[in-house]
């Protein structure tokens, strides 16, 4: 049993209008095979048995039952459908998810859907349609070894709808290698009530021809991200969302991990998001060292209450944990076409940061940052190109001018909108 907070149910409740969802929405209600459940078992070979016994779906995830998903599932099949009406539970036991996810081959995730033509969607019921990650006792315990990915839609041609994700353990949906998707109403909430939720990036986006929207995500990494391991991806839209907790905001990267292979991302929008009480805001994250193009890149009506790096850029990106290579020059991913439009709101003035800091210097340590930064932009020399800044209304908590850092002013931008200096921000 589990219990959700009234918060989330008031969201459930207020939940944004369904675009395009009628004809997908339809298939629940017709003829298709429940999934079996026994109490105390492992449910998921009933999911292959329904699979097997209606090819086309729709298979049903019965309401008021909590299925036992104690071991992966990996779906390979086309031209069906899903729902979940019932509650999708993963293990309790650490060390058995341990073992499934070393013995995996598919990367680790614990829900795999592969193929094409593949539609997904969970229940209204605020109570129900919950897949749950029991994440608490990881976060709790720092256990961050082979830990499961919850759940990876790598489908062409695809739908995504109502689906709701309940103290997931670590990295919650992958539409990576997705193309041709709509998601919409998603719901993650992996706020904690003991230790930090390391790694509980909410959406990665790094498919192509995604339009993700109405998204609620609490989290303690990046809320949605795009580009990470990529050489391709692009049109990908997230747009309509509201983000909280400890998230890390909207990401592009970190791109250039591997000097050889070109990391290229374009055509990507962020649209009508709020986020409150969030690390970042607008992120750009690229290694030293790195090569590719993110090109044609809109963060639109970017709205932030107590948050520490409303915008935010870095071409020296380093993960501390994982390093990479050597870098053997200071290449970098050329950034063109960024439009930066319409932030509003505050900074976190007074207590900036957040509890994932457990390193000395910390993680997302800035040097000159203070409080008041509006924006920090680390361009290297002439790798920032055509960017326009505009409608930048942030303002500290501490009533003082908000600021800004930057080191290398972008090139051929004709209307900028700023001056590039480590001071005050002032628009132009």
């Amino acid at each position: 049993m589990f219990r959700i907070g009234p918060l989330v149910l008031t969201c459930l409740s207020l939940a944004y209008p369904a675009i395009g969802r009628s004809i997908y929405l339809d298939e629940r209600w017709a003829n298709g095979c429940d999934v079996a459940h026994t109490d105390g078992e492992d449910d998921t070979p009933n999911i292959y048995q329904a699979l097997q016994d209606c090819p086309s779906g729709p298979i049903v995830f019965s309401a008021n039952t909590t299925y036992n998903i104690f071991s992966p599932v990996e779906l390979n099949h086309s031209d069906y459908s899903v729902s979940i009406l019932g509650n999708l539970s993963f293990p309790t036991n650490m060390t058995a998810v341990q073992a499934a996810v070393n013995a995996s081959t598919n990367g680790g995730f614990w829900i795999q859907l592969n193929g094409e033509n593949v539609n997904v969607t969970g229940s209204e019921d605020p109570w129900s349609g919950w897949i749950v990650g029991h994440g608490q006792q990881w976060w709790d315990a720092y256990n961050q070894v082979a830990r499961p990915r919850t759940f990876s839609f790598a489908v062409n041609n695809g739908y995504l709808y109502n689906l709701k994700f309940y103290k997931p353990i670590a990295w919650v949906v992958s539409l990576a290698t997705a193309s041709n998707v709509y998601a919409g109403n998603i719901l993650i909430d992996a706020r904690s009530n003991g230790s930090f939720p390391f790694n509980t990036d909410g959406i990665d986006g790094s498919g192509s021809n995604l339009l993700v929207e109405d998204a609620i995500i609490y989290n303690g990494d990046d809320a949605f991200t795009v580009g990470q391991n990529s050489v391709g991806t692009r049109n990908v839209t997230f747009r309509r969302a509201y983000v909280s907790y400890s998230s890390h905001g909207l990401s592009i990267g970190s791109l250039g991990k591997d000097p050889s292979q070109p990391s290229n991302v374009s055509d990507i929008l962020f649209e009508d998001v709020f986020l409150e009480n969030t690390l970042y805001g607008a992120r750009f994250k690229s290694w030293v060292g790195g090569v590719g193009l993110a090109k044609n890149v809109t963060y639109r009506n970017i709205g932030v209450r107590n948050v520490s790096f409303p915008l935010y850029l870095t071409q020296s990106y380093v993960d501390q944990e994982s390093p990479g290579a050597a870098r053997v020059d200071n290449a970098s991913v050329i950034m063109q076409d960024f439009t930066y439009d319409n932030f509003y709101g505050d900074i976190n003035t007074f207590h900036p940061g957040d509890a994932s800091c457990v390193s000395d210097p910390c993680w997302y340590y800035e040097e000159g940052a203070d409080g008041t930064q509006a924006a920090i932009l680390r361009c290297n020399p002439g790798t920032c190109q055509n960017f326009t800044l505009s409608n930048i209304h942030l303002r500290t908590q501490s009533g003082v001018p908000a600021t800004l850092l930057c080191n290398n002013p972008p090139v051929d931008s004709p209307d900028v909108g700023f001056i590039c200096q480590n001071g005050t921000f002032i628009a132009t």
